[in-house]
């Protein structure tokens, strides 16, 4: 087949958004996709200045398949999330992307205006929603969430704690009250109060800027699930968690996590690390999204180098509402 250029958007060593392209053919069992929407998220601020393509979970248009590909048709509407390779393949523990699989390209499955998909094809019907701009943090941030709250062991009984109220922390205050739970949120910007009630947040408790004063929670938080752009001051958070909690970080970033040693040992508290969900977590988040009418907030941004500039500077600001997502021909 004949080679097809590849263009996408990414960083460059300054922080500047370039535009880049690639070359190469489609493969047998690849699929060329028309990407018309892309998410964003922390990781991809994180990147800006790593010279790869930005933005992930993306859904676009089939353009071409390779010869051997029969799990999707020209002009098919798909979403995809990171795609990998898996070593030992079972419904419940292969992983959708334990190492990436692309080549020839700096990134697969980010903000390429056309990318190369493998055809492995995990498919679900979400009905009513549909392939949408809103998809996008259903196959990131809600995926993302119950993972963390399955690998916690959250039980309907559980108050859970959220820290950080933005494209994570916005799905897992919802996931949370559908599963039973009491979500209560901790947030350094008193303006998000209104917000998280809308969203099903059983208490709002504002972070002091202090790390010597201390957070007000009357009872223990069974479940922390920390959702923000930094690691909190566990000192703060010590206190108010109940006996055996689970501490479930799901930020990307570079800092060593501190912690103090015998408030954490004594109470019997544990902390785990939430990886790439299995397929079977992505259908049953997938299911549940469905059963109980979960949906992103979403901030449209054109799929354009100005776009993606600004849309990146206002993640890291903290002032997206509150999943950020590239869409092409937006304002065209």
């Amino acid at each position: 087949m004949a080679e097809q250029t590849l263009t996408y958007l990414a960083g460059d060593p300054d922080g500047n958004i370039v535009v880049k392209t690639s070359k190469r053919a489609v493969e047998a069992l690849e699929v060329l996709v028309k990407v018309t929407h892309s998410g964003l998220c922390g990781t991809d601020v994180h990147d800006r200045t790593s010279e790869c393509g930005l933005g992930h979970e993306g859904v676009g248009l089939v353009e071409k398949i390779g010869l051997n590909v029969t799990s999707v048709k020209v002009g098919e509407r798909v979403g995809w999330g990171p795609a990998g390779i898996a070593a030992n393949v079972s419904q419940d523990i292969v992983s959708i992307a334990p190492s990436l699989a692309g080549k020839s390209m700096e990134s697969l499955s980010k903000v390429l205006l056309e990318t190369l998909w493998s055809s492995i094809k995990i498919s679900y019907t979400i009905s009513p929603m549909r392939l949408s701009p809103s998809m996008l943090d259903l196959c990131s941030a809600l995926i993302t969430v119950y993972e963390a709250l399955d690998v916690a062991g959250a039980k309907p009984s559980d108050r859970v704690g959220i820290v950080g109220l933005g494209g994570l922390g916005h799905m897992a205050v919802q996931y949370a009250k559908a599963m039973g739970c009491d979500p209560v949120v901790f947030s350094r910007s008193p303006a998000k109060k209104e917000d998280a009630l809308k969203l099903g947040a059983k208490e709002f408790h504002l972070i002091p800027s202090s790390p010597e004063v201390g957070l007000e929670v009357t009872d223990g938080i069974h479940v922390l699930l920390l959702c923000g752009d930094r690691l909190p001051n566990f000192e703060q958070f010590m206190p108010v968690l109940a006996r055996r909690a689970t501490i479930v970080p799901l930020i990307i970033q570079g800092e060593p996590l501190v912690i103090p040693y015998m408030p954490f040992m004594l109470p019997g508290h544990g902390i785990i690390a939430s990886t790439e969900a299995s397929r079977r977590n992505h259908i049953d988040a997938l299911t549940f999204a469905a059963r109980h009418n979960i949906r992103p907030w979403i901030q449209e941004f054109p799929m354009t180098r100005n776009g993606l500039a600004e849309a990146l500077d206002l993640l890291e600001q903290g002032r997206v509402k509150y999943r950020a997502v590239l869409t092409a021909g937006l304002n065209e």
